[in-house]
């Protein structure tokens, strides 16, 4: 009998995600960041997302709440910006064992109240339970103006490829930008107010995990410049930057497409509008859905292969 150890989740939301039912009022239904829910009297289109963070997987028992608390919000404000929205509201369920101390729970919470405020939203709630590990469960809401969300499945062949700020080490020692990345809230509205953006995402699981999602989606190809792609300085400092920027995960940087008549005025637009946050052209889109290549830095190619995070397969070290 296989078991999800055997399959990984991509090839599990393959079987799962066809099977369920969906209403008329749901024009992007599960596969992309966020659901999108239309509302007859609505001008805007509404967004739900939800995402855990889990203790030994997400972050470690000596990691400071607050910052724990702070990721879990950060996390799911991430996929509403990927969709172009604004968030608005947040749920929150608390898994813990009843050893936990309170103080460690406060902490959470003081970090999750102070990532609201930060970023305008309201906590409506939720729900405890006691568990095995220490878990939080959040459900995000928020709003697009209606037909704007941006989908992953709008790349056409020719279209640009970006990624925002830098690639890879977000878990290097050190480093703690999975634990202090900023959603981007604001990039992520600029591109779908102005009809930059094709398709995109955010990368929570690594460059060669999620890319490969968007182009499943858009049923398209890409090549990528292996010498385009910003490293962090975390992944510099390694032996190996590219592969950490490919397969680390926990950057929370966006993944979008431009259309090539749109690329100057794109780029000119985002240096005036975001002066300190790069927007870097990383590879272009292709119409072959088989044909996905990395581009080396010595001119030769090689097949773009799946080797980010994947829950559930076990995973190979750097």
């Amino acid at each position: 009998m296989k078991t999800l150890r055997d399959i990984g989740e991509n090839r599990l939301l393959q079987k799962i995600l066809p099977r369920l039912p969906q209403r008329p009022d749901t024009p992007v239904g599960p596969g992309d960041d966020c659901a999108v829910v239309r509302v007859a009297a609505s001008p805007d289109d509404w967004l739900f997302t939800t995402d855990p963070v889990i203790e030994r997987r997400h972050f470690l028992a000596k990691t400071p709440p607050r910052l724990v608390g702070r990721k879990a919000i950060a996390r799911a404000v991430s996929d509403i910006a990927a969709m172009g929205g604004e968030p608005l509201w947040i749920l929150i369920n608390l898994v813990a064992p009843g050893s936990t101390s309170l103080a460690r729970i406060q902490h959470l919470y003081d970090g999750m109240t102070a990532a609201a405020r930060l970023w305008h939203l309201g906590i409506l709630g939720g729900d405890t339970a006691e568990g095995d590990t220490l878990e939080l469960h959040i459900t995000a809401i928020g709003r697009v103006p209606r037909g704007q969300a941006v989908l992953r499945s709008g790349a056409r062949a020719r279209d640009h490829l970006y990624v925002t700020g830098h690639l890879g080490g977000a878990y290097l020692p050190g480093n703690r930008h999975h634990l202090l990345f900023e959603p981007r809230i604001q990039a992520g509205r600029f591109l779908s107010e102005q009809r930059f953006a094709t398709a995109m995402m955010d990368l929570s699981d690594g460059l060669a995990t999620d890319l490969p999602r968007l182009l499943d989606a858009s049923k398209r190809g890409a090549q990528i410049h292996a010498a385009a792609i910003p490293f962090s300085s975390a992944a510099r400092k390694t032996g190996d930057p590219l592969r950490h920027a490919l397969c680390d995960g926990e950057d929370f940087e966006l993944l979008f497409t431009v259309a090539p008549k749109n690329r100057i005025r794109f780029e000119d637009e985002w240096k005036r509008v975001f002066p300190r946050l790069p927007a870097t052209r990383i590879g272009v889109i292709l119409g072959n859905p088989r044909q996905r290549v990395l581009r080396l830095p010595d001119g030769t190619t090689t097949p773009l292969r799946n080797g980010g995070y994947q829950h559930f397969l076990k995973r190979k070290s750097p």
